[in-house]
């Protein structure tokens, strides 16, 4: 209800007693003063009696359809404070209320032992802006609102995160969790629309009795972790061998084929500005000489500019590794990649040394390709997993 609602509510509540008042006193001097028959008076009376019930009466009858009309503008607005215009899940402040609300609950015990968080990222939200524009971004986020509902909205609460992450906080049993998941996936894949044909979502999913004597935020950031990492895993699968679509292709002139080129090269230098993590491409030579890196990169290893980076390493990967380190994962990383069933994917874990000094602990994936502009060449997505518990 605005201020000027307020107003008249309010001078309508007072003319009403004021009538109330007057009618009652007018009548009742009327019977008394004037009326010397007793009957006279009693009619009199009653008809005071009559209409200060019917006075109150619609008094009563407007004051609720008043409440009424309050609670239901109240509803709204609380509606669009904690909803999101978009896609009409909890927004941040809902989110937010929710989570203090949740960690009081965690601090006393009094949460099942089934709950779960579940985040959420959107694969590809900024290149499916650069390229098909934002209104399929946009349908690119509902669509993935509607199937996170679908899939997760009758087992908790469903929220958007922030930009093109969403955030799930229920209820059930691992069992259920996969089948919903899987319904998920299903659902994303066929979801269509009138820009958007399917729809990829990295997750990351923890479970409240894992970390016991965490607090719900320290539960959220290590989902948050276990997304990222799918996602960069997501990526790096999806640079082995990426397709365009047909108009994209026209656009670009590119081969449908999409590796490694000098004349690929500058879009997924684009492509890697915006990944959630560091990636690099390095040869696979004498030296393994770095043929890419992007911003993340240097905020990993401290440095302010390529031309820092390149000389705390050297311009290779072998010098972004903790010299102590290198020989065990470039063993491991040759390992599996010769490995059949690793469709040229490795998974490593080593140290790395910064500008300042400290030494920090990186997740490493890494995917094996032959090009015919760069030879041998591994694209690496890598996350500083130093502070994760």
């Amino acid at each position: 209800m605005n201020f000027k609602s307020c107003r008249r509510y309010c001078s309508i509540n007072c003319v009403f007693i004021v009538l109330q008042f007057i009618i009652t006193i007018w009548l009742g001097f009327i019977a008394i003063m004037m009326c010397r028959d007793e009957l006279h008076k009693m009619i009199i009376l009653a008809t005071a009696l009559l209409v200060y019930m019917i006075v109150t009466i619609v008094f009563v009858v407007y004051n609720f359809m008043s409440a009424f009309s309050v609670n239901h503008e109240l509803k709204h607005v609380r509606e669009i404070a904690y909803s999101d215009k978009m896609t009409s899940l909890g927004n941040r402040r809902a989110y937010d209320e929710y989570v203090n609300l949740l960690d009081e609950r965690i601090a006393k015990g009094d949460v099942d032992d089934n709950l779960l968080i579940l985040m959420m990222d959107v694969n590809g939200l900024k290149k499916t802006n650069d390229i098909l524009g934002h209104a399929a971004g946009d349908e690119l986020l509902v669509g993935s609102a509607e199937c996170i509902v679908k899939a997760f909205g009758g087992y908790g609460r469903c929220f958007r995160f922030g930009g093109d992450e969403f955030i799930v906080i229920a209820v059930m049993e691992e069992d259920i969790f996969a089948k919903r998941k899987e319904e998920l996936v299903r659902n994303l894949a066929n979801w269509q629309g009138e820009h958007i044909n399917g729809i990829a979502i990295s997750i990351g999913m923890v479970r409240q009795k894992d970390y016991p004597n965490a607090t719900i935020e320290e539960i959220i950031s290590i989902a948050d972790q276990k997304m990222y990492t799918e996602k960069q895993h997501y990526y790096a699968s999806q640079l082995a061998n990426i397709h365009l679509e047909n108009d994209v292709v026209d656009k670009l002139h590119f081969a449908e084929d999409f590796e490694l080129s000098k004349y690929t090269m500058p879009v997924i230098q684009q492509m890697a500005e915006v990944l959630p993590g560091g990636f690099f491409i390095y040869k696979e030579s004498e030296n393994r000489e770095l043929l890419y890196f992007n911003r993340m990169i240097l905020e990993i290893y401290g440095c302010d500019t390529k031309d820092e980076f390149m000389k705390l390493t050297g311009g290779t990967f072998e010098g972004m590794v903790h010299p102590d380190d290198f020989a065990e994962i470039q063993e491991s990383i040759d390992e599996q990649i010769a490995d059949e069933n690793g469709e040229n994917m490795d998974h490593v874990i080593y140290r790395i040394i910064r500008k300042d000094g400290e030494v920090r602990r990186i997740d490493d994936y890494g995917h094996f390709s032959h090009t015919e502009d760069y030879g041998d060449v591994y694209y690496v997505f890598v996350n500083d997993i130093t502070d994760m518990k």
